[in-house]
């Protein structure tokens, strides 16, 4: 099973009901000593999860995620284990809370909630057409995590958008890029 410790928004223009996996990684909980439990747990999921932050221990990551919410981020969002399968096949028994469209685990298409982005208005007219009617047919498809509820609605919208990608390189990135810095 393959599983990430979130929290709340990775970037504050992120869609505010997304539990993707875009989303905050654990850290050090400076406030507490290197040996406390908390931050034992912190260099375990360094060494376990690596860059992506997957790690597989349901109970060390279960203990991990309640520490940080007990001791370490009291206040703030709370942290949740939430299982990540390649493709559709979730093993888990907990509630499924959609489907993300993410490579690597990490870097979700959907964390913007598919809204209308002003650097479209850049882009030529047929591109811009089809990017809106992107949004217009999948934004509300979102369930109520910033999430598709089939995998069949998720590879749907993936594919209109990698054509689209193909259509005008570059195209998400650049209207990601436009959300996350905005250009006065």
């Amino acid at each position: 099973m393959n599983i990430l410790i979130l929290n709340g928004k990775q970037d504050p223009a992120a869609d505010a009901r997304y539990r993707g996996t875009f989303r905050a990684h654990p850290t050090y909980c400076n406030h507490l000593s290197r040996d406390h439990e908390v931050n034992e747990l912190f260099f375990w999921f360094l060494r376990e999860g690596g860059e992506t932050g997957v790690v597989h221990d349901l109970a060390k990551a279960s203990r991990y995620a309640q520490l940080l919410n007990e001791v370490c981020m009291v206040g703030f969002e709370r942290f949740e284990v939430v299982e990540v399968a390649h493709g559709f096949d979730p093993k888990g028994q907990g509630e499924l809370l959609g489907y993300d469209i993410s490579s690597g685990y990490n870097d979700s298409l959907l964390w913007w909630g598919l809204q209308p982005q002003p650097g479209i208005n850049v882009l030529p007219g047929p591109i811009r057409e089809l990017a809106d009617l992107l949004h217009r047919h999948y934004a509300p498809l979102l369930g109520q995590y910033g999430l598709f509820k089939s995998a069949e609605t998720a590879d749907q919208c993936l594919r209109s958008m990698d054509a689209l990608q193909r259509l005008s390189p570059n195209l998400v990135r650049a209207l990601l890029q436009f959300q996350a810095w905005p250009i006065p």
